[in-house]
């Protein structure tokens, strides 16, 4: 007989386009459903009448609501952002890849249902520890360990000094995030004649001149100057 287990294995295995299609649409679904009633108020009944289904059906995609929660926010389109600005950087100046980076990211939490999403996670992230474990555990693992792999490439290249690849990436994405909550989740009036293009392009400069290696040139592949 084959057990419940075998057939989740299985069905990882063989995910098809109409499979991940459902997936995306219960994932937006549970992110309304989480934005109104809170993670720990949101019921698989809650989340399976707002996208059309049986509640039972919510397991045949997911393995849990901690499943769920985390696919909202693997697909939150600043995630997309930020893997789109790393993709074939290594050959370009780091400064345009990080100008690149902060440009997509604010472009996506610029729109309204991702600024929804990112205070969903803030939210929760306050009133309960263990989604903020699990929330930090997302951060680190894509965001943060994206940026901070391209950093380590860049030092190995020679292009910028050596540093915490880590930390840097945790500097850069926080200065990053930190100036889109304050302006598109929390709606500072201070920051709304603010360009987000400028924005981007300030933090981006600041932070390579404190990454160019001590005579302020930045190093080719081979480790000599540009």
């Amino acid at each position: 007989m084959t057990s419940t287990r075998d057939q989740r294995d299985s069905r990882h295995r063989t995910r098809s386009p109409q499979f991940e299609e459902r997936r995306r649409q219960i994932a937006l679904a549970a992110a309304r459903v989480f934005a109104t009633k809170g993670f720990t108020g949101a019921t698989n009944r809650d989340i399976a009448a707002e996208a059309g289904i049986s509640a039972g059906l919510i397991y045949w995609y997911y393995d849990s609501k901690e499943d769920l929660f985390e696919a909202i926010f693997d697909q939150f389109a600043p995630l997309q952002a930020l893997r789109d600005a790393l993709e074939e950087a290594d050959a370009l100046p780091v400064e345009q890849v990080l100008e690149r980076l902060a440009n997509g990211l604010l472009g996506a939490v610029r729109q309204p249902e991702h600024a929804a999403i990112l205070r969903l996670g803030l939210t929760e992230a306050i009133r309960f520890p263990d989604v903020a474990r699990h929330l930090g555990h997302l951060i680190a693992r894509h965001p943060v360990g994206g940026l901070a792999a391209y950093f380590e490439r860049q030092i190995a290249a020679g292009r910028i000094r050596p540093v915490d690849p880590w930390l840097a990436a945790q500097a850069f994405l926080g200065s990053v995030l930190g100036y889109a909550v304050r302006k598109h989740v929390v709606g500072h009036d201070d920051l709304q004649a603010v360009d987000d293009a400028d924005m981007a392009a300030t933090l981006a400069g600041l932070f390579t001149r404190g990454l160019l290696p001590s005579d302020g040139t930045e190093g080719g592949p081979d480790g000599t100057d540009r």
